[in-house]
């Protein structure tokens, strides 16, 4: 863990839309955390400055005007900030990021990013994350080092980033073989949890192809516990309903990039991923969160795990400047994931997953 320090300065720019028109109100517009009388009181303070001078609340922005937020006793929930190397060279490398750390800043999170402790640990200042991934999910995650190399290849990511594999552990039995998954995604007004994504007409096109590689030791399904399905080919494509106490180890590959792409066409399956507080148990535990409430112990009893067992743990990379691509793999699964994994680690190698 990295604790962030206790003064903390934010950057921004002024916008067109706010050139001209009091600071104060540009900042009640924006940065909505602050009430108005708060942001007040931070002017008055002298904690805000505009273009390196003290601003009052009497000043005027311009467009571009550069803005800086000082931060007293600044604190920030902790997250993991280990992560490991897997592939390194003069322009890009491949790195494994920890489940429960965000990749870019949110509400709370704005130090310990992903992003920021990847350039602080690699002296890479610049150095760009080229893909997302949720903040409960770990896994592989290719950066480039440079701006000018993020710049070159962004747009066409699909060029370099050939395929991305995860394993996930769902509730139930996963039918056998392999099954495309084609539903359609898309957020839908009147759930109360507005980013979740929902399998609805209208919806943006969604494609991942799943592979049930084992019922996982421990489950009461009617497969072997911990056998390997590997080189079954059966094509089932339907669900199989889930059996209580059952859990299956399942390969995910990633062909559209969706948001919670994964998450969601596993639980319009009927498959949640175990742990999944958003896309399990019909939510009921991330509004609990969203309310401000901890979760308890047998919260966590009952989600499975305390982070979700979703895990990118496989990518296959071509390099511009490489003749063949390459495939890369890292399975620092979180914990909870690792020990109910690694009965059948030695399968999912032998058979090249």
């Amino acid at each position: 863990m990295s604790k962030a320090p206790s003064d903390m300065y934010f950057e921004s720019v002024v916008r067109p839309e706010q050139n001209n028109r009091f600071l104060l109100d540009s900042l009640c517009e924006r940065f909505t955390y602050h009430s108005r009388e708060d942001w007040i009181d931070r002017l008055t303070r002298g904690l805000v400055t505009l273009n390196g001078q003290v601003a009052t609340v009497e000043s005027i922005a311009h467009t571009d005007d550069k803005v800086v937020y000082h931060v007293e006793n600044y604190t920030e929930p902790e997250v993991p900030t280990d992560f490991t190397t897997v592939f390194e060279d003069d322009e890009f490398m491949v790195v494994a990021k920890p489940a429960g750390t965000p990749v870019h800043h949110t509400g709370h999170i704005f130090y310990n990013t992903f992003a920021a402790i990847v350039r602080r640990a690699t002296d890479c200042e610049t150095a760009t994350p080229m893909h997302r991934l949720d903040r409960d999910t770990g896994g592989l995650m290719l950066f480039a080092k440079y701006a000018e190399s993020a710049a070159r290849f962004q747009k066409n990511l699909d060029r370099i980033l050939l395929r991305k594999f995860y394993l996930a552990v769902v509730e139930g039995e996963f039918p056998e073989g392999e099954m495309h998954c084609e539903f359609p995604l898309r957020e839908v007004d009147d759930d109360p949890i507005r980013l979740r994504m929902h399998h609805v007409e209208g919806g943006k096109l969604c494609h991942t192809v799943f592979k049930r590689i084992a019922v996982l030791p421990g489950s009461s399904g009617s497969g072997t516990n911990g056998s390997s399905d590997c080189g079954s080919n059966s094509g089932s494509n339907g669900s199989s309903g889930s059996s209580k106490n059952t859990r299956t180890l399942v390969e995910a590959e990633l062909i559209t990039g969706r948001k919670h792409q994964i998450r969601a066409h596993l639980a319009e399956l009927g498959f949640p991923i175990v742990g999944d507080r958003l896309y399990g148990h019909g939510g009921v535990y991330y509004e609990k969160m969203a309310r401000g409430g901890g979760l308890t112990e047998e919260d966590f009893l009952v989600l499975g795990a305390h982070s979700q067992m979703l895990y990118a743990y496989k990518a296959e990379i071509q390099l511009p400047y490489w003749r063949e691509p390459r495939t890369f793999e890292s399975h620092d699964f979180p914990d909870e994931m690792k020990r109910v994994v690694e009965p059948v680690i030695g399968n999912l190698l032998s058979c090249s997953l």
